[in-house]
């Protein structure tokens, strides 16, 4: 579930809005009968992904490959056919084989043009794929048991990204960045998380697709419902991430042209995809909706803000994992936890105490901590601490 970041209503329909999935006991038994075809349903019956089937994204063929397997290969030719002329005749004319090894190595006619140049087979699109319109379908537990273990014991908490990550992004300003713009910039941005992220995940066993972003300037209708023109969310519908352009808007003035303040947001968001795509989103929003039914309002936001500050912890880990490369200082990094304490749900209504579904400006920047200095994915498992910790 992702809020408003400028109020305290939440992007989800309410649970009264959702098709009646008819949830059984968790006594292990499966999930129940599909939702009504058409209807929004945040729990899509879909499949778990067969173990070991992660993504491996096309790679486009170097032009730099080619025209060296092809100058190689035309000079070992021009070398034997010199060989084989010299055998036959002393007279061979000294003229010939220059022109021959000029047209075997037929070079970009102007090399200090980038446009002439052969793409880098090490650019980071080539190494994550580009952002991916028709991912795979997301991993569905088929019991409540399942959905447990998939909260507490899933195994990407053994895993752990590589830090530091060699990944840098230009920055940018969001306060006067146009929205295409501000959309490029996010939309290379999630190149980066995916490749710090894609390599955990497919050592556990799962996929990553490299979800695209929207950024929209007013109210937005989405596959998740309508976003109000202050938002930023992950919509497990279309796998797609939709960034507000007026979201610079909820930070403090000292804090709005602050560096990887926007980067950040992304990575909380670019965190609900990592779920997604672990089981960890529906499991727990599966325990969140039953609690709902069960009329415990307090349990299910319990569920919730489990869930929201896991993706707080994996964005600190993903600053931690691109501070070198991005040249964030110690002080950036610390402002950047003031940042997600500002975005706490006592914060953001300036009630003391607030109940929400978030978590507490405090409870936000613990777990941001916790993955700014955790190796393990693990560290940012919330599904095992005590209710008070996710507070």
């Amino acid at each position: 579930m992702t809020q408003q970041w400028g109020g305290q209503s939440q992007q989800w329909p309410p649970p009264s809005q959702w098709p009646p999935p008819q949830w059984p006991a968790p006594s292990g038994q499966p999930y129940g009968q599909n939702p009504v075809p058409g209807t929004f349903s945040p729990y899509p019956q879909r499949a778990y992904p067969a173990p070991g089937s992660f993504y491996q994204p096309p790679r486009r063929p170097s032009p730099l490959r080619g025209l060296l397997f092809a100058a190689f290969l035309a000079i070992g030719v021009v070398i034997f056919a010199i060989s084989v002329l010299s055998w036959l005749s002393e007279d061979v004319s000294a003229t010939e084989s220059p022109d021959a090894t000029s047209s075997a190595t037929a070079w970009p006619s102007d090399p200090t043009n980038p446009d002439d140049q052969p793409s880098d087979p090490g650019s980071i699109d080539d190494q994550v794929g580009p952002p991916d319109h028709h991912p795979s379908e997301l991993p569905n537990p088929d019991t409540y048991t399942q959905a447990t273990a998939w909260l507490q014991k899933n195994p990407v908490y053994r895993q752990a990204p590589a830090i530091p990550t060699d990944c840098a992004l230009p920055e940018i300003d969001m306060t006067r960045a146009s929205g295409t713009a501000l959309e490029k910039h996010l939309n290379e941005l999630t190149a980066c998380l995916v490749k710090v992220w894609k390599a955990p995940l497919a050592a556990a066993g799962f996929e990553l697709p490299r979800p695209p972003v929207t950024v929209y300037n007013g109210a937005v209708t989405t596959k998740c419902g309508k976003l109000d023109d202050i938002n930023a969310v992950y919509c497990s519908a279309d796998q797609q991430i939709y960034y507000s352009k007026q979201l610079w808007k909820i930070f403090p003035a000292s804090q709005q042209r602050d560096r990887f303040v926007v980067e950040t947001v992304l990575a909380h968001e670019f965190g609900h995809t990592i779920q997604a795509r672990t089981g960890i989103l529906i499991s727990s929003m599966a325990w969140e909706q039953r609690a709902e039914e069960q009329d415990s309002s307090a349990a299910a936001k319990v569920y919730s803000r489990r869930l929201e500050v896991q993706a707080d912890c994996f964005s600190g880990m993903f600053s931690h994992a691109v501070a070198q490369s991005s040249g964030l200082s110690a002080d950036e990094l610390a402002n950047l936890r003031n940042v997600i304490y500002n975005l706490g749900d006592d914060v953001l209504t300036g009630q003391a105490g607030y109940d929400g579904d978030h978590g507490s400006g405090n409870a936000r920047k613990t777990w941001f901590s916790t993955g700014q200095t955790g190796t393990s994915m693990g560290a940012c498992n919330t599904y095992t601490v005590s209710a008070k910790a996710v507070r």
